[in-house]
């Protein structure tokens, strides 16, 4: 009908809107985030705009339903706003009609958002992970910068230079700290500098008068002390990275077979995105409702209110079942059942609240009418 096809074009067309706002916003953050990784040549700009548009995809998962959420709110509020609404209601289409039309939308859009959520997710941060791995592998030490520190992604190794002789090749004053197995070693050496092997062709960084520092997990108690004239570190090449097993990046078949909480917190955030948007598609029906001539802005910074707070409970039964506090049930599943709980209070008691005043009305009418002789 014309009045459904007028529903749809007024809410996809803030939703295309602010699906690019948000999603500039996103890239404009990872953009500054992970830019200071180019300036000090941690990483190139080719493989910089990869892990941006990489992120970017991980993120459409959560941007697209508020992105949805929003649009229906700001969509059907101008038409409460502008009066149109009561047209729509005159010509005998009610909150219901319009309701489906919204799910309708909803519906297609939750399942974009599950590709993403179930096939795209994984993808992307194995992706991610690599291109982490690869880019920690591929630090040339003549690149690095003086008095400036370098940590790995999981912080599991630290340089610091204090002085960078690229004329001579040299690097001065070097510290360089690492765990493995729960033992912190710490690396001090007064100079050193970045060769190449002519037979195997591996990088080596050449260490005099160093001093190496150990300290086991019983601390002072587990510690230990080595000086050397010179030392040799082998340093990893790009095809040898490695990620290993990452829970973000396993297939969504392999999380629904694990029973092991991180995994188990993992594949329910992956299934509840889609479910969210539809959830959010029908509340944003109730919150759009707004007087003839009102200001929807009000409106829309509740609804905001409102997606803050869900989401960030979403995010917290998550942690609450990585953590074992919750267990597999009700998992996260309560965050979503309490939404569709309000939902339908939302819905069901302006309903019972207008036909208690209708039935009232009715009562005190028929009290007060005077019979005809």
């Amino acid at each position: 009908m014309i009045i459904d096809r007028y529903i749809t074009r007024e809410v996809l067309k803030p939703l295309l809107t602010i699906s690019a706002v948000l999603i500039v916003i996103f890239v404009g953050y990872s953009s500054g985030r992970y830019l200071s990784y180019a300036v000090d040549g941690l990483l190139q700009l080719d493989t910089l705009a990869s892990f941006i548009l990489i992120k970017m995809v991980i993120a459409l998962e959560v941007l697209l339903p508020i992105a949805l959420y929003l649009s229906i709110v700001l969509g059907l509020g101008r038409l409460e706003s502008r009066s149109e609404i009561i047209v729509v209601r005159a010509s005998g289409i009610g909150n219901a009609r319009v309701m489906r039309v919204v799910l309708g939308i909803s519906c297609l859009l939750a399942l974009v958002v599950a590709c993403f959520s179930i096939f795209g997710r994984p993808l992307a941060y194995e992706q991610s992970y690599w291109i982490k791995a690869k880019a920690e592998s591929e630090i040339e030490l003549d690149k690095l910068e003086s008095s400036n520190f370098y940590d790995s992604e999981q912080r599991e190794r630290t340089i610091f230079v204090e002085d960078v002789d690229k004329d001579a090749g040299l690097l001065n004053r070097i510290f360089i700290r690492g765990e493995r197995n729960g033992i912190i070693h710490i690396i001090y050496a007064k100079s050193g500098q970045q060769i190449f092997e002519e037979i195997s062709g591996k990088r080596l960084l050449i260490l005099s008068d160093v001093h190496v520092y150990f300290l086991g997990p019983r601390g002072a108690a587990d510690k230990g002390l080595a000086k050397f004239k010179q030392m040799k570190l082998r340093l990893s090449n790009p095809d040898s990275a490695t990620v290993g097993y990452k829970r973000k990046a396993a297939p969504t078949a392999v999380l629904a077979r694990s029973n092991q909480a991180l995994d188990i917190a993992e594949f329910q955030w992956r299934l509840s995105t889609p479910i969210s948007t539809i959830l959010l598609g029908m509340l944003a029906v109730v919150v759009s409702r707004t007087a003839p001539r009102s200001s929807r802005y009000t409106k829309t910074i509740g609804a905001v209110l409102v997606y803050v707070i869900y989401y960030n409970l979403t995010a917290m039964a998550k942690t609450w079942v990585e953590t074992g506090v919750v267990g597999e049930f009700p998992g996260i599943w309560w965050v979503q059942f309490a939404l569709a709980l309000l939902i339908a209070a939302l819905i069901l008691v302006p309903r019972w609240a207008f036909r208690r005043a209708a039935d009232q009305q009715l009562l005190g009418a028929a009290k007060t009418a005077v019979p005809v002789e």
